[in-house]
């Protein structure tokens, strides 16, 4: 199994745990939270067992991320009087949050391109598809 593979599963299968412990301390709370997130911990167990699908919903999940990002941008822009952004502890609003906002949300988008990158590799295509007659190195 690639590293990378490895490090992107356990990623999806931290998010899907986490989703489950919000939804669960909602419930002490006595509160319901619908968290759809959870569903990232199937994605990412599958990723690691080497299933097809899993990538694809992985990516479902990533064009999903890409889609908030543009949303959080365009709100920034369009409506900038309701941004509010806090920076190494430092609360900004307003127009004064607007680049951090900006640049917070290309920074998640550029890290969703790199995984999504990494999920299609060769080495990754070799992972998922271990008829196909590309060969993973051991190194990766």
């Amino acid at each position: 199994m690639p590293k990378r593979i490895l490090i992107i599963g356990l990623a999806f299968c931290l998010g899907g745990g986490l989703a489950i412990w919000e939804v669960i301390s909602a419930l002490f709370r006595s509160r319901i939270n619908l968290n759809f997130a959870v569903l990232l911990l199937p994605v990412g167990i599958g990723l690691i067992r080497g299933r097809s699908r899993s990538r694809c919903w992985a990516s479902f999940w990533i064009v999903l991320a890409y889609i908030g990002c543009a949303l959080l941008i365009g709100v920034a822009v369009v409506s900038p009087k309701n941004v509010s952004s806090s920076w190494f502890g430092h609360e900004f609003r307003g127009s004064d949050a607007v680049p951090y906002a900006i640049a917070g949300s290309v920074c998640v988008a550029l890290l969703f391109y790199f995984v999504h990158r990494l999920l299609y590799s060769p080495n990754a295509d070799a992972y998922f598809n271990p008829s196909s007659k590309q060969a993973v190195t051991p190194n990766d």
